[in-house]
């Protein structure tokens, strides 16, 4: 008996097609079965965890290139306040012989602008913030459990902080430094899609 549907024709009653399945598979069989399910997990097994610690391998040396670049910018931070002092005597001075006038530059005055700029531009908390979240990072990457949420929450910090040097800092080293902290980030960013 066969029906027809959009002229295709769909055959009814094959036989055998709703018996139930057979009965038993034989010890032998179910044993092999067993044994071959119980193989095949623990291989899966194995396999997730070689992968793991690949991953979390690669993930630490990122940490550490990411790590490497804190020194480079505190060293290029350490001048900062006397570069502006000099760069705004400068530009004063230009604006001064430019319009041909001679005006007595207030050293207090130019004190106080310099120690604005310097306040403003003042990374030291960024960098222990960035020196923190990496730690955490760390010790997540060798926690047991889920830590994926946690990663990706620490990875959040370490680009927000990357991005407040950026914007707080002129000077081409640093800006450098920071940007290389940045791709290194969304590198990592990229790995932790694959951590539970």
């Amino acid at each position: 008996m066969c029906r027809r549907v959009s002229g295709f024709r769909i055959p009814f009653g094959r036989p055998g097609a709703l018996a139930p399945a057979r009965d038993g598979l034989g010890e032998v069989n179910t044993a092999g079965l067993e044994s071959a399910l119980d193989e095949a997990l623990d291989s899966l097994e194995l396999m997730r965890q070689n992968e793991g610690a690949a991953l979390a391998e690669e993930m630490r040396s990122r940490l550490t290139k990411i790590e490497a670049e804190v020194p480079v910018i505190e060293v290029a931070a350490i001048g900062l306040a006397d570069a502006y002092r000099q760069r705004l005597q400068k530009r004063v001075g230009e604006l001064v012989v430019r319009g041909g006038q001679s005006i007595e530059l207030d050293a207090g005055r130019l004190a106080q602008e310099v120690a604005y700029l310097a306040d403003r531009s003042d990374i030291s908390e960024e960098l222990a913030r960035l020196r923190s979240h990496i730690e955490q990072f760390r010790e997540a990457i060798d926690a047991e459990g889920e830590v994926g949420k946690r990663l990706d929450f620490l990875l959040q910090e370490l680009n927000r902080e990357a991005n407040t040097v950026l914007s707080k800092s002129t000077e081409i080293s640093i800006k450098d430094a920071g940007l290389a902290i940045k791709a290194e980030v969304e590198k990592l960013r990229e790995q932790v899609q694959n951590v539970e």
